[in-house]
């Protein structure tokens, strides 16, 4: 979904506050949420937020424990970001720094989910795309979250924080980082994309065929990425992937102009019927540590581009113990 996609709501629960005592989520113990006082809560799924319940247990789409929140809530935290040092040299260590605090209370958010392994991910892109980092800060005493970065050359970069806090709606913010030596123009020096013409790629020992459905993609209607994973000497289809931070494979989808952003996890591996009855959904299998089980050839994320123009998806996939990133670009076209 993209970050300010509006989900439908169904099944709510109404009550003002979490009862005193720690939550299981994930098998952690998660504090009650914060809450400002008269909001409707229910328990809802952090990746699928449409889907809500009356009474705890897990969602039957993606297998995460549901979590207790204001399934109406789709606000923007409010997120503080820093640089140590205040202003970043190219090729030097630099630590980011992210504070976040409930959109009304104010109240610092030191309590977050983990989805997909890890409560907070990061995603550093360059104006021109052509550098992408996903990266994942350690939470601090004090609350805040940080990490370590050395940027490879002046600019412009983008700093994309995916998190969900407890009690919140997915969050998917922006930042903005300028780099010491820049001296280029923003407007100039933006992404000038063109659609791929050979859709194959190699990195490492893998090759990725990538295709579309539809195709091209149309704005406002969900299609599919769809990978053919090769090994890359010796073209036989590749069936030992790795789960990649509990899933076979990752992607961002970043509009030209980086005004969109889709974050996606394949659908793979377990069928299993729809909880409202539409088609059969996949997801990994409950229960199941995700190191054991082993993917591909074949790996498909959908998503939902909201307008025509130029997209390009940056895709990782890990192999013996190797994380590749391949990057695709391509057309959406406007619907008839």
């Amino acid at each position: 979904m993209t970050a300010r996609q509006t989900a439908t709501i169904v099944a709510l629960a109404t009550a003002l506050w979490e009862p005193a005592g720690l939550a299981q989520h994930d098998g952690q113990d998660v504090p009650p949420p914060v809450l400002a006082p008269g909001e409707e809560v229910a328990y809802v799924c952090p990746i699928h937020s449409d889907y809500t319940s009356e009474a705890p247990g897990m969602c039957p789409r993606d297998g995460m424990a549901l979590m207790r929140a204001n399934p109406y809530a789709v606000r923007d935290y409010r997120l503080e970001f820093e640089t140590v040092p205040a202003v970043v040299s190219v090729g030097e260590p630099a630590t980011l720094r992210f504070r976040i605090f409930h959109p009304e209370t104010g109240e610092p958010i030191r309590n977050f989910l983990t989805v997909h392994d890890k409560q907070y991910h990061l995603f550093v892109v360059s104006q021109d795309m052509a550098h992408f980092e996903h990266v994942h800060p350690e939470q601090e005493a004090d609350g805040a979250w940080s990490i370590e970065v050395t940027l490879p050359r002046a600019g412009y970069y983008t700093v994309l924080s995916d998190f969900v806090p407890n009690g919140g709606s997915l969050q998917f913010i922006a930042r903005t980082l300028v780099t010491a030596g820049y001296e280029g123009d923003l407007g100039a020096d933006s992404a000038r994309l063109t659609a791929d013409e050979v859709s194959t790629q190699s990195i490492g020992n893998l090759t990725a065929t990538l295709s579309y459905d539809p195709a091209p993609f149309v704005a406002g209607l969900y299609g599919h990425l769809n990978f053919h994973l090769t090994d890359r000497l010796t073209g036989r289809p590749v069936t030992d992937l790795q789960p990649y931070l509990a899933a076979f494979g990752h992607t961002l989808v970043l509009s030209e102009d980086m005004r969109d952003f889709v974050h996606s996890h394949p659908i793979d591996l377990t069928d299993v019927l729809d909880d409202d009855g539409g088609p059969r959904l996949f997801m990994l299998p409950i229960g199941v540590d995700p190191e054991t089980l082993r993917g591909g050839p074949d790996v498909t994320f959908d998503g939902l581009m909201p307008r025509p123009g130029r997209f390009r998806a940056f895709t990782q996939f890990r192999r013996d113990d190797q994380l590749h990133t391949f990057q695709f670009t391509f057309n959406v076209v406007a619907s008839q």
